[in-house]
């Protein structure tokens, strides 16, 4: 969008004082709306030119709707429109930007601004993978602490920053300006490198803001430099991030949303008075890799875990993938998917899009449904409804991105006795054991069942295995242990739960080999060759 128009800025003429970034926020909140106002008709320019300018207006209005959503081509354009306003319209030159609040002399000491500056000379290098190379390389968590400090990055800057050339100033004073007018401020180029999250306003007494998270290889990282300055800050962070595909307003009334970004970042905004303060959680997801078991599954003897959830596949066993918060089941169970056998239709139920296996796997017959009731203040879709919905879409497996209801785990269940031909889905339980007392528990809470015994009787009857993945404190994950679910009439619980392999912190062990009767059912699924190729493998 061309600038002529606006001529130069008087406002900074001879100004010695520090240029403020809510001055340069407002300027260019100005020059934006002066454009979207302005009657194109009154130039009084050729057809031609009038729908040029027309169609460039447009683009402006919608690209401003679409900021702040995780859209990086969206983000580009318009830092791309506040660098050509700050070099035509403000005719801003080397020195008039040595008063900016970023490249003032004040500013230019400040621990963040000095983070902003490594971070942006190392995109120029490595792009999204920046900011793991700034981690990797210096050492910033070598150390057992979940902080990065001021006293680091002075360090790192001190080795490695340098003084931007004015093209350079350019672009990043426009980038800072962007993050503060339609952005994510603080974190907004944070968001986007290839981390496993970021969140805000999780930490810190009542009155201070300096609540700026990382989740980077399974820890939970603080960034004390960074500040939010003030709740009103976290509330225009935290209404951006609800704003794709417009979900819904967050009310006092509604206090939380779950919600996703346009490049499928898993987001859920809190706000009072159902939290003590606007706070948000992004989940990275285009962070999870693209790999098979056999390069995801590590450590010695790594090929006992992976030969074996290879053959539940193959033979439509019904898995859970259990484990806590961020220990890599999304990542495994992805990978997972790539065992069944092709022919086979898989259906996907979530409360957030977060698998998208249809883009790791595009020649699938894959359909994935989502939960729509906590999107919506009035009505929506539910987990239960959206899985009989699913249940009449032809699909042969079944995966439940997160098993987190009573319904849905009651649903699941029954799925499992009537409906596909099995099921892969993910829970939080830190043993199987619990896994199997809560889907239990369920099933009682729906009034499915009035009997503890009967009840637990039908889990048993449908969850086969459990894969339990562990990430320790260094953040290394892997998977602790593959147990068996056994029904035992003879035994006092009705169950056994055997271990077949166990990670002993250097090496798998094979434990256990499958029952017979768990084999005879498995194979009653593979082809011929398959069948020859399973009865030679001891698992």
């Amino acid at each position: 969008m061309s600038v002529e128009e606006t001529g130069s800025l008087k406002l900074f003429e001879g100004k010695q004082q520090e240029i403020t970034r809510q001055e340069l926020v407002e300027r260019v909140s100005e020059h934006v709306n002066r454009i979207l106002r302005r009657n194109l008709y009154e130039l009084k320019l050729d057809e031609r030119q009038t729908f040029r300018l027309l169609r460039q207006k447009e683009e402006l209005r919608r690209y401003l709707k679409e900021a702040g959503t995780g859209n990086l081509q969206v983000k580009e354009y318009l830092i791309s429109f506040i660098q050509e306003f700050l070099l035509n319209g403000m005719k801003m030159d080397e020195e008039m930007i040595k008063h900016t609040f970023f490249f003032s002399e004040k500013g230019s000491r400040q621990a963040a601004v000095r983070f902003d500056i490594l971070l942006f000379l190392y995109k120029e290098q490595y792009g999204s993978g920046a900011m793991e190379k700034l981690i990797e390389e210096h050492g910033l968590l070598s150390g057992t602490e979940n902080v990065i400090t001021e006293e680091q990055i002075e360090h790192v800057y001190g080795v490695c920053g340098r003084k931007l050339k004015f093209i350079e100033q350019i672009e990043l004073l426009s980038r800072k300006i962007y993050a503060y007018y339609k952005g994510l401020g603080a974190i907004d180029e944070i968001r986007d490198m290839k981390i496993d999250g970021v969140s805000g306003g999780v930490s810190g007494k009542e009155g201070t803001y300096h609540s700026a998270w990382i989740f980077y290889h399974g820890r939970s990282v603080w960034l004390p430099f960074l500040d939010f300055e003030r709740e009103e800050e976290l509330e225009r962070i935290s209404r951006n991030l609800c704003r794709y595909h417009q979900p819904g307003e967050i009310s006092r009334k509604k206090g939380y949303l779950v919600h996703e970004m346009a490049d499928h970042a898993r987001v859920v905004v809190a706000r009072p008075d159902f939290a003590e303060n606007w706070m948000f959680f992004i989940r990275k997801l285009d962070n999870i890799p693209e790999v098979s078991l056999q390069q995801l599954v590590t450590g010695g003897h790594a090929e006992i875990p992976v030969e074996l959830l290879k053959w539940l596949m193959k033979g439509c066993q019904v898995t859970a993938v259990t484990g806590m918060q961020g220990c890599g089941k999304t990542t495994l169970l992805t990978a997972m998917v790539g065992e069944i056998p092709e022919e086979y239709t898989i259906r996907v139920l979530e409360l957030a899009f977060e698998l998208h296996l249809r883009e790791r796997y595009q020649n699938r017959n894959i359909v994935t449904f989502r939960e729509t009731a906590g999107m919506m203040e009035h009505g929506g879709i539910g987990g239960q409804e959206a899985l009989e919905v699913q249940k009449k879409t032809d699909g042969a497996v079944s995966i439940i991105g997160e098993v987190v209801s009573a319904k849905v785990a009651s649903w699941m269940i029954e799925s499992g006795q009537t409906g596909s031909l099995f099921t892969i889905f993910t829970h939080h339980a830190k043993s199987t054991r619990s896994l199997l007392l809560s889907l239990r528990n369920s099933l009682l809470k729906e009034g499915s069942f009035q009997s503890e015994r009967v009840a637990l009787e039908q889990v048993t009857e449908v969850v086969r295995f459990d894969v339990h993945l562990h990430m320790n404190r260094e953040g290394q994950r892997y998977i602790e242990r593959i147990s068996e679910i056994v029904p035992d009439t003879e035994s006092p619980e009705g169950y056994r739960i055997v271990e077949l392999v166990r990670f002993d912190g250097e090496r798998y062990v094979k434990l256990h080999t499958i029952s017979e009767t768990t084999r005879a059912e498995m194979v009653k699924w593979m082809t011929k060759e398959e069948k020859e190729a399973f009865f030679n493998v001891d698992i």
